[in-house]
């Protein structure tokens, strides 16, 4: 029955399509013509008729969107954001925005597919058969089960502590479709927590940004706003004044930073005299490579941007707010920290009870005794590392590494009474040759994974044990298969839907010798 008819609406064909097994990255594989087709907001088992959003006679699949269901799966409900329903959007003639891609979905067969889509893409891309490993909390059988970490009937809604909006040209807080530019107004965002959901920010005019990054710690007002801008462009739209205005309307706002671009005259010399190292802030070598490629293969090479530096100015409130400790941290005078202070823009996990399921997950792995000692890497403010210095006592040591200057200031100021832990602001392949001796090496490195110099080096350092925290299936297959060819053991993994109605979720996997 796949693909047995096809017409064209408004330029663009619809397909009738068995749908088949979700594919990571939040759309199903079906088959028309022999062509294989991705297919958003569909559920494996049904039938659908599709609109067709992106395709070529020389394409290697097709993209396509769900429009009507012809023979329903026994676990599609009524999608929880209006906005972002293909159904109901298609009626409207407009697209459905982005970030809800599993809201049509049961939220107990949305941690089915999700388990499905972990083991095909370890299976797939690292080689790993999950039912040949005697994981230590592995359930009775053999499949790997996505734990909830959010409130019992919540239908997956109020979970995000941190937003980011795009601004229209109206001012208003938007959000755009996947795989389009375009922006959709917004009067409320279900997925974020009540305090911004129900705040009157949507009705806010925010003329003069690009970018509003809404943050509720801890997941509860008050709330604080980073509000990227060019810096001209922001004195030219009374930014800061409508910022004041916007806090007095919605008094649950108690911190405004606003993020001002403008050009790095410094460096603008270095792109008009065709410097390639310069362009987007990469690396010499990387751009020169880039720049010769282009040349070799005659090809019209796009204008470098311009570089440019973010300067943050505090239009209201202090510089961090606080976000809520899962194991206190107990300094050497003996007070207790229940709070690490954190610069709003930084980095702190979204989902309100994430920090508390991943701690509590990593602490049933591993067993860290008075005196041992940890390298947390991608340390970020010093979540795991808060943990660690609290479960090894002043007798441990800890090294947390993070790059990122605001997260790295954030876990110097948390740990500053803190003697055990040693706070690094590095790349985590400058440390590598002084990871020996530590009895865990925690990473929870970013999407694109820890990558080859990384796991090489881990290999060498001489740990007994590896936490390995990810947000990407695929990345985490190479690494996992990178770590198995060098001897180590999959020994534990656990998956966790820190991000319901969407495709994402976190997998914590601890690596034995």
């Amino acid at each position: 029955m796949t693909g047995q008819t096809a017409r064209t609406t408004n330029s663009q064909q619809v397909l009738t399509l068995d749908v088949g097994p979700m594919a990571h990255g939040g759309h199903c594989v079906a088959r028309h013509e022999g062509r294989v087709i991705f297919v958003r907001h569909a559920i494996p088992g049904e039938v659908v008729r599709a609109r067709v959003t992106d395709s070529g006679p020389q394409a290697k699949f097709w993209r396509a969107d769900v429009i009507e269901v012809l023979a329903a799966s026994d676990y599609r409900r009524r999608h929880i954001w209006k906005l972002a329903d293909a159904l109901r959007a298609h009626e409207m003639d407009r697209l459905p925005v982005g970030g809800a891609e599993y809201g049509h979905i049961t939220d107990q067969h949305q941690r089915r597919v999700k388990a499905q889509v972990f083991r095909d893409t370890l299976q797939r891309i690292g080689g790993i058969a999950l039912q040949d490993l005697a994981l230590a909390h592995g359930p009775a059988d053999g499949e790997i089960h996505v734990a909830d970490v959010g409130e019992r009937h919540s239908n997956g809604l109020h979970w995000r502590t941190r937003v980011s909006f795009g601004i229209n040209d109206h001012g208003v807080l938007s959000m755009k479709p996947y795989r389009s530019h375009q922006l959709i107004d917004l009067r409320g965002m279900p997925l974020a927590v009540e305090a911004i959901h129900e705040s009157r920010l949507f009705g806010g005019d925010f003329t003069g940004a690009e970018r509003v990054d809404v943050v509720a710690p801890g997941g509860r007002a008050p709330l604080a706003l980073v509000v990227h801008a060019q810096q001209h462009r922001a004195a030219e739209a009374g930014l800061r004044e409508r910022l004041l205005r916007i806090a007095e309307i919605e008094p649950t706002v108690q911190t405004i930073v606003l993020a001002l671009a403008r050009a790095d005259d410094a460096r603008a010399g270095d792109i008009t005299s065709g410097d390639p190292s310069s362009a987007g802030g990469r690396g010499s070598r990387q751009g020169a490579r880039n720049g010769a490629r282009g040349r070799a293969r005659g090809e019209r090479l796009a204008a470098p941007q311009v570089p440019t530096v973010v300067e943050h100015e505090v239009v209201l409130g202090g510089r961090t707010v606080e976000e809520p400790l899962p194991v206190p941290l107990t300094t050497d005078a003996g007070e207790v920290r229940h709070f690490v202070p954190l610069r709003p823009e930084g980095f702190w996990q979204i989902h309100r009870h994430a920090p508390d399921a991943l701690v509590r997950t990593v602490d049933e792995m591993v067993s860290l005794g008075a005196g041992s000692s940890v390298a947390d890497l991608y340390a970020g403010a010093g979540l795991f590392s808060a943990w660690a210095a609290e479960r090894t006592g002043a007798e441990g040591r800890v090294i947390s590494v993070e790059a990122a200057p605001g997260s790295s200031a954030s876990a110097r100021e948390l740990f500053a009474t803190s003697p055990q832990v040693s706070v690094e602001r590095a790349a985590v392949e400058r440390v590598l040759d002084s990871l020996s001796g530590h009895d865990l090496v925690l990473l929870d490195p970013p999407r694109a994974g820890a990558g080859k110099k990384v796991i090489a080096g881990l290999d060498v350092a001489g740990q007994r044990q590896i936490v390995y925290v990810s947000c990407e299936p695929a990345s985490f297959a190479r690494d996992a298969k990178d770590l198995l060819a060098r001897g180590w053991r999959l020994a534990d993994l656990q998956v966790l839907d820190l991000y319901p109605n969407t495709h994402h979720m976190e997998s914590v996997a601890l690596f034995e010798r």
